[in-house]
């Protein structure tokens, strides 16, 4: 996993109140070497560690993202409700942020027969079909409707378990925890001094109580991965004009090897109706310089059907029109 610079800045981190963890009566042994002082009976939170630890955070969302893979966030406490809503949103990634319901993840079958339901009863709403049952039925499905908006709203598009999931408090999150680790899920949480770093994945020692301190670290979270999620359609101009993959993402050598064929597809064509036959070449090592041997495989079946269907055009034009049409 390549490292990358997030602009992550210790004074913004103490303004935001990053630092502050809970009372010294509080507190789990096993965060003591997240924890660099204690001060009127609160322990303080070492940035340069929470610094660190963001920084690994925000690379492996930007990797995911990258991939096309999927997150969830989830902060179901007053505080932190209305933060993981605006950067779920932003992020275009599923959020719970009013209750979490047991086996929502582990009992997968259930929860996504209720996302049915609820989407039927959306659809019914938005057609008008309830307003012509009779009202008894009518306020029964609407108070279901409600109910369901409230603890499923935040993963109504979701089709299947997300692939990493954002915790926002992990003593409050602790059922949602204990889940992703039954499925092997990764886990990024928020961890205070009050919890246990060893149960996520990649622990970052921040207080979670503050609403200034969850949205300074979500905004982070939210920036790699709308970087990531950006990353396959970003297209490098090199200074002679030829293009190259900034990633080793498979889409981008394949959208790149779709357009080097058509290119010669179209110069081909210029030539009287000849079949360009040096298509593969530079597909090919456009593949096998950005991606590799998979990447390779995928461009040269690219450039191939490109030859084919050169080739079927510049035939049926010439039985059709003639070879003088093509000059």
């Amino acid at each position: 996993m390549t490292r990358r610079y997030w602009n992550i800045n210790l004074e913004e981190m103490m303004e935001a109140g990053v630092h502050f963890g809970h009372g010294t009566r509080k507190w789990n042994p096993k965060m003591a070497p997240y924890i660099s002082a204690k001060r009127k009976g609160i322990h303080i939170t070492n940035l340069t560690r929470t610094a660190r630890f963001l920084s690994e955070a925000c690379d492996l969302v930007f990797d995911a993202a990258s991939r096309g893979k999927q997150f969830l966030i989830v902060g179901t406490k007053n505080k932190a409700a209305d933060s993981v809503e605006w950067a779920a949103i932003r992020a275009r990634c599923h959020y719970v942020n009013k209750k979490w319901l047991g086996g929502m993840l582990t009992n997968w079958s259930t929860t996504e027969t209720r996302l049915h339901k609820f989407r039927d009863l959306r659809m019914e709403q938005k057609t008008g079909r309830l307003n012509r049952l009779p009202k008894r039925d009518a306020a029964m499905l609407k108070r279901q409707l409600s109910r369901l908006q409230t603890y499923l709203g935040g993963i109504k598009y979701m089709t299947g378990v997300p692939d990493i999931v954002i915790i926002v408090d992990q003593h409050e999150e602790y059922t949602a925890l204990r889940e992703c680790i039954t499925l092997g899920i990764p886990t990024i949480c928020l961890t205070d001094t009050n919890c246990d770093p060893d149960l996520a994945d990649i622990s970052i020692p921040a207080n979670d109580d503050a609403i200034s301190s969850i949205r300074l670290i979500l905004n982070k979270l939210v920036f790699a991965i709308c970087e990531g999620a950006l990353l396959p359609w970003k297209i490098i101009q090199l200074p002679h004009g030829e293009l190259a993959a900034p990633t080793n993402d498979i889409n981008t050598t394949v959208a790149l090897a779709l357009l080097t064929s058509v290119a010669y597809f179209y110069a081909g064509l210029t030539k009287k109706g000849l079949v360009p036959l040096v298509v593969p070449i530079p597909v090919m090592l456009l593949g096998l310089f950005t991606s590799g041997i998979q990447a390779l495989i995928f461009a040269t079946l690219a450039a191939a059907y490109i030859v084919i269907i050169h080739w079927l055009i510049v035939s049926l034009t010439i039985s059709f029109f003639g070879t003088r049409n093509l000059s």
